[in-house]
């Protein structure tokens, strides 16, 4: 028995052995133990000036350098290098630029809530906890609140579908390009109001157009960027039926395009809204509601 067992491990002991080098998760020691390997494209060698600089021939390396795997970033170099001449105004300049480029990444669509929620529940969260308000079909109330108050299903739940979307208190500075693909999938959505969000322009109406134009019947674009390009994008909306915007004033080009816009969809109803009253009215109501 013992000479079985002797002769099963002498010739099973080469096969732990080399799948230890075939394994694409090695440790650091095994890593270090292999040593690193030629890079090759396209069966050649990697060319010497494409190299990082840590790992070039003849440059001095510390100990600090195991911590390097990459070139630094542009963006580093470029800021470490204006440090001797760095004034206020560029650092409010780059704390801006940040704030913006985390207001996209936090609106950007999340496949991982969509596989969890599905797409009518994964919109309800999205624009609930960023200061909108969502009606669901079959429902006369809005859902809206505190995102800390509000207690909205956690998984995926049958029989929930969005059909309203009010994002004019959207919070920060309004919803983004990014944001808007958060309504795809809503294939009961019927009213959507984009009201005073200052970033809505031409490239989010197409997005909307391709995504929910075959739904949407309400749309209020009042206070966005509108331009030609924009009425482009709504009169590839099939089922729309009643559009806010804000009065195209004396812009002449604007004004053909609404006036075709209005030719080619006659079933159209299209309310322009003067800027100047509306913030009147909206100061007035806030004067009321604090009396």
């Amino acid at each position: 028995m013992k000479a079985c067992t002797a002769n099963l491990n002498r010739w099973c002991r080469p096969l732990f052995i080399t799948s230890r080098h075939y394994c694409e998760h090695k440790s650091i020691y095994e890593r270090d133990e292999a040593g690193e390997k030629p890079r090759l494209v396209r069966g050649k060698p990697y060319p010497e000036w494409r190299k990082p600089w840590i790992k070039r021939d003849g440059e001095w390396k510390s100990k600090l350098s195991v911590f390097i795997e990459k070139n630094p970033s542009p963006d580093i170099m470029y800021a470490l290098s204006n440090i001797p001449n760095l004034t206020m105004d560029q650092i409010k300049q780059w704390w801006a630029h940040m704030k913006v480029v985390q207001e996209i990444e936090n609106q950007r669509r999340l496949p991982e809530r969509i596989a969890a929620l599905g797409s009518n529940l994964a919109a309800l969260h999205f624009f609930t906890y960023r200061g909108c308000a969502v009606r669901m079909k079959g429902s006369k109330e809005w859902v809206a609140g505190d995102a800390l108050t509000l207690k909205l299903p956690t998984s995926y739940i049958d029989g929930h579908f969005v059909e309203a979307v009010d994002c004019t208190h959207f919070h920060h500075n309004g919803i983004r390009f990014e944001g808007i693909e958060n309504l795809l999938g809503l294939n009961f959505l019927k009213w959507l109001s984009l009201k005073n969000n200052r970033h809505v322009d031409v490239w989010c109406l197409d997005r909307l157009s391709g995504q929910n134009g075959k739904t949407l019947e309400y749309l209020d674009i009042s206070g966005c960027n509108l331009c030609v390009g924009c009425i482009v994008a709504i009169s590839r909306m099939n089922a729309l039926k009643y559009l806010v915007l804000t009065d195209p004033g004396p812009n002449i080009k604007l004004q053909a395009a609404i006036s075709q816009l209005e030719e080619e969809k006659p079933h159209l109803l299209i309310k322009a809204v003067n800027p100047i009253i509306e913030t009147k009215i909206d100061s007035t109501k806030k004067t009321s509601s604090y009396l």
